[in-house]
């Protein structure tokens, strides 16, 4: 077996193991490859690894370039993603071989840390390769219409109450380490989205701002659930973000086939946002997600949870 980086002709062999995983199709795949990981935003950052024995590709592991800013600095930061071994090859240590890559070739990445949004089969694995999971994501959900289920979800009503928008908004995240939402991200982002599914909210209050982002997902068929995946908001003053969080819930009930509105936030984050949304009625529910780092600088604020603002939308599926 080796370990080694991505070549274009391995391409084909990479999209049939994530079809045959997934149950997508093969050429849906090859173009995902070619949305998220050859347009120049990423094609010179991306770290793909790749196992193979002679021609054969028996595993593939990315980090694809997320960047995160500190106060100023932007950190070459990735996000780990799109792992797979083949399925006749699993159970013989090849996704900690892949995972080794990068520990054996640090100097050369000159990477500042690494992110992961874990499942339950791959914490393990990260945890074993020294990351450290310093905080889960909590969900919180707020009912909106019970008998929404026997409603079909209007598309064209969510449009018209959140058109999907990406303004520029003063960030008050001075202290906090925070994904960095430049025009270049945020447009190589949109190249592999549903654009039917991303809708916005702004809210306005004498000289502050604040933008949730939303998306739409359905659960089960009937349960038309609406995510807040991001906050980006020119204050966190309570008093303020309290009225926000409700002017929104207010133009979410007018959308009658609505289920639930939800968001997954980091509980430890130190202007705690999650105390903010259970006085406005979310409820907090057993679900969570991983999240786990692994620096490779020496800089205590990448380990301290306190200081991370995350939400969903901060993972590449989002």
């Amino acid at each position: 077996m080796e370990i080694g980086l991505y070549e274009d002709w391995m391409k084909p062999q990479i999209a049939n193991l994530f079809s045959m995983q997934y149950g997508v199709k093969k050429e849906d795949f090859e173009r995902l490859i070619d949305n998220f990981y050859e347009l120049p935003f990423q094609k010179n950052k991306c770290i793909r690894i790749v196992a193979k024995e002679g021609d054969l590709v028996i595993g593939f592991q990315s980090f694809f370039y997320w960047p995160y800013n500190f106060n100023g600095k932007t950190f070459n930061s990735y996000q780990s993603g799109n792992s797979l071994v083949h399925p006749d090859y699993r159970g013989k240590g090849i996704f900690q071989s892949l995972l080794n890559y990068v520990d054996n070739h640090k100097e050369e990445l000159k990477i500042d840390f690494l992110i992961g949004f874990p499942i339950d089969v791959s914490i393990g694995s990260l945890l074993r390769n020294k990351w450290k999971n310093i905080f889960n994501l909590q969900w919180y959900i707020k009912t909106i219409n019970p008998f929404s289920l026997l409603l079909p979800l209007n598309i064209a009503k969510l449009q018209e109450h959140f058109p999907n928008r990406n303004l520029f908004i003063n960030k008050a995240d001075k202290g906090f380490i925070r994904v960095e939402n430049s025009p270049e991200f945020i447009d190589w982002r949109k190249t592999h989205y549903d654009k039917e599914k991303y809708f916005s909210f702004h809210f306005a209050k004498d000289k502050e701002e604040v933008l949730f982002k939303l998306k739409i997902n359905i659960r089960k068929k009937v349960i038309k659930e609406l995510i807040i995946g991001d906050i980006i908001t020119t204050t966190h003053e309570p008093e303020f973000i309290l009225k926000a969080i409700s002017e929104l819930v207010k133009e979410v009930k007018k959308i009658k086939s609505l289920t639930i509105l939800s968001i997954a936030l980091n509980e430890n984050c130190a202007y705690n946002f999650a105390f903010l949304f259970s006085k406005q009625g979310f409820k907090r529910i057993e679900k969570q997600i991983y999240f786990c780092v692994k620096p490779f600088v020496n800089d205590n604020i990448i380990i301290t949870p306190d200081k991370w603002i995350v939400y969903r939308g901060d993972i590449d599926t989002w």
